[in-house]
């Protein structure tokens, strides 16, 4: 087989695989139950968070957490998540509330759910209040036969100021 006719035969081969795999996706339906879970650990979270209680804030999480901001670096590990909401709750108080967009498994073990959020978040140092609005996207896993945030990026949907 020539060079083009192999180049050729590799391409229709990775069509095919998208569209099987696209197929497969599709039919995907997240169990009801599942989904329940998913969506009672993001109003663990929406309460941890507008409590300001880092711990209620942990539990929400697995062993070996990532959260990822616009602006910075990501916070790797349960320490460094921790270290996150701490310096967050101290600058900052939220009053947020949290709406699913879409969950979605990938496999039995994971998970992602995408979600909005709008609210208040009160500037501690001088006590201004500010709406606020993001997106986020968590993936899950489980951990403990329980679904856990295990990666966590959210960023504003508000224009930034000037």
């Amino acid at each position: 087989m020539n060079a083009s006719k192999m180049k050729l035969a590799g391409i229709v081969l990775a069509l095919n695989t998208l569209v099987a795999w696209g197929k497969d996706t599709a039919k995907a339906v997240v169990d009801p139950a599942q989904q329940v879970e998913m969506e009672q650990l993001l109003g663990k979270y929406e309460a941890a968070l507008n409590s300001g209680n880092v711990p209620a804030v942990l539990q929400v999480y697995t062993t070996d957490p990532v959260v990822m901001t616009a602006e910075h670096p990501a916070a790797v590990g349960a320490a460094a998540v921790e270290g996150f909401y701490t310096a967050t709750f101290k600058a900052i108080g939220l009053n947020l509330k949290f709406k699913v967009a879409e969950v979605k498994t990938l496999g039995s073990e994971w998970a992602m759910l995408r979600s909005t959020s709008s609210g208040i978040m009160k500037i501690n140092a001088n006590g201004a209040e500010i709406p606020s609005s993001f997106q986020e996207l968590f993936v899950l896993h489980k951990e403990g036969g329980k679904w856990k945030f295990a990666r966590y990026f959210f960023s504003s949907t508000l224009p930034a100021a000037k």
